[in-house]
């Protein structure tokens, strides 16, 4: 998905590592994994914005009942299809006056069907500076530690809001550093897209009581997942000369709660069985440096071009369709405007 800030590649350092790294593609397919020797496709889910992505904002808490509804469905239907996932939290959504320890079950309900938690900051902070990032990451794991470890867990894995890894390379390097010395990995992405867009539309339909708009809506959401895997399954294949694990990137919302589970099954007839994001890690392609310095936020399939020598070219990953796109642009200016 494109983000829309501007971005600094350091052209040096990105000379120097892919001439160091000109041998990447064929170290790692030759490199043994299970993916290559099964024949299978495998992705780990993640699942953005916990407790509950609102339609058309991302400074809304969301409605107490909606919530509930959504976060038992979403785990629900990851269980029917034999799904690991996490859940990314953003801990300002717990703290609603008489809501906050509703609010906080929701969480726990995750930790209840097997699932597990991850940081993804206190308010889904941009990344402005270091100290500011590093207070946001510590905010935001408050809640979210203390339940992983009542459940015997621990939490380990970081996911940056907007995919903004760092505005430069110092700030970029230097938490990079404090994740590593709070005990946090990042959480990257491989199969980034623009859900967020098609649950503003979603959310109209369902406020507007419009079926027609909202399986319109649906119909088109899946059919532009199947377009973004596509596109990423031959953007790895370029890259590795196979297919690796995918990460995918959804959000906990009301467009996922309606869409997972045939969603899931569209990924089942695409040949893919599910997997830990433990386990899609620890293929070596994941091994491949990011070196992309910028504000925009995309796949890490796209991010690596940079270690190869090629161009980290995002703009060319796969849009909804452009009544899509301004439908959700009217809703958020709307929103905005109130």
């Amino acid at each position: 998905m494109k983000r829309t800030l501007t971005s600094l590649v350091f052209l040096a350092i990105l000379v120097t590592c892919s001439r160091a790294l000109s041998v990447a593609p064929d170290d790692f397919a030759a490199a043994r994994n299970p993916q290559s020797e099964s024949g299978s496709r495998t992705v780990a889910i993640t699942v953005d914005d916990l407790p509950g992505a609102v339609p058309g904002t991302g400074r809304a808490v969301g409605n107490l009942s909606d919530l509930q509804r959504i976060s038992h469905a979403i785990p629900r239907i990851l269980n029917a299809h034999h799904a690991p996932a996490v859940g990314f939290v953003n801990e300002w959504k717990l703290q609603v006056s008489g809501e906050r320890d509703a609010r906080v079950a929701l969480l726990q309900a995750w930790l209840d069907a097997g699932l597990t938690l991850g940081n993804h900051t206190y308010s889904h902070a941009s990344f402005q500076s270091v100290d500011q990032f590093e207070s946001e990451t510590i905010r935001g794991e408050v809640v979210t530690q203390a339940l992983m470890k009542a459940a015997g867990r621990q939490e380990k894995y970081f996911r940056h809001p907007f995919l903004m890894t760092g505005p430069s390379r110092e700030a970029k390097t230097a938490f990079e550093t404090f994740l590593k010395e709070h005990g946090y990995e990042v959480a990257p992405v491989t199969v980034d897209n623009a859900d967020y867009e098609f649950n503003d539309v979603l959310g109209k339909a369902l406020d507007e009581k419009n079926e027609d708009l909202a399986a319109q809506t649906k119909s088109a959401y899946l059919a532009y997942m199947n377009k973004a895997f596509a596109y990423y399954e031959d953007l790895s294949r370029s890259l590795f000369h196979r297919e690796i694990p995918q990460i995918l990137l959804i959000h906990d919302s009301e467009l996922t709660a309606e869409c997972l589970d045939p969603l899931l099954q569209n990924l089942e007839k695409r040949g893919y069985r599910f997997i830990s994001l433990d386990q899609a890690l620890s293929d070596p392609a994941y091994e491949t440096p990011d070196l992309f310095i910028g504000r925009e936020g995309f796949s890490w399939l796209v991010r690596w071009k940079l270690a190869f020598g090629q161009e980290a070219d995002w703009q060319k990953e796969p849009d909804p369709p452009a009544w899509i796109i301004k439908a959700s642009n009217e809703i958020r200016r709307a929103k905005l405007n109130r």
